[in-house]
């Protein structure tokens, strides 16, 4: 008989790139402000959207705290060439995620993001 796959891991927060369990988002304070989010051990640094309509915003906090609040960096750095960023569905109440990969046109309801970007490290320094 085969066993039946445990769902329940489909909802577990993990790290879109290294698939570790990620800690709850807290408030991070920079210089322009503060952010919730945070930094997975493998370097991944998230932000939370609560209503899921802010990802701009989301995104600019994310990369920046990336690049150690670097701003001219992190405005230089170009998408899967510097960085890869993902986005996924996530109720910070429960600390769970949604296992359907966001899709921008379907973003019509209100529900929070969690913003990934993961800096490519060998080629942040050769801008340097």
């Amino acid at each position: 008989m085969k066993q039946r796959e445990d769902k329940s891991v489909l909802y577990e927060p993990r790290c879109p790139f290294c698939r570790e369990l990620f800690d709850r988002p807290k408030e991070i304070d920079t210089e322009l402000g503060s952010f919730l989010g945070g930094v997975c051990n493998c370097g991944a640094v998230y932000s939370f959207d609560p209503t899921g309509r802010n990802l701009g915003e989301t995104f600019m906090e994310a990369i920046s705290y990336a690049c150690d609040q670097d701003w001219d960096l992190a405005m230089s750095l170009e998408s899967g060439t510097d960085y890869e960023e993902i986005i996924i569905n996530y109720d910070i109440r429960t600390h769970t995620v949604s296992p359907r990969r966001v899709n921008f046109l379907a973003m019509r309801r209100a529900q929070g993001r969690l913003f990934f970007v993961k800096l490519k490290r060998k080629n942040i320094k050769a801008i340097d």
